[in-house]
């Protein structure tokens, strides 16, 4: 059987691993927060980059009667 002593221990023990779990929850969902941003804000860069292919690609398309010329630089 515990002490009391032991016990006061082993509550303290327990409210320091508590204050930790705590600690260690707040800083994760502060970078699940960060990292929900950042793959939002990849995911619009990803849907302009896709829309800029398109572009080229199409210009490219409008000038196949010069193909033997090297690509416009842009």
């Amino acid at each position: 059987m515990l002490t009391v002593q032991q016990a006061v221990f082993t509550v303290e023990s327990l409210i320091s691993k508590v204050q930790q779990q705590k600690q260690l929850m707040h800083q994760l969902v502060q970078e699940n927060e960060h990292l929900r941003h950042e793959i939002k804000q990849l995911r619009k860069e990803n849907e302009q980059l896709k829309y800029r292919v398109q572009e080229l690609e199409a210009r490219t398309n409008k000038n196949s009667s010069n193909s033997h010329l090297p690509p416009p630089i842009f």
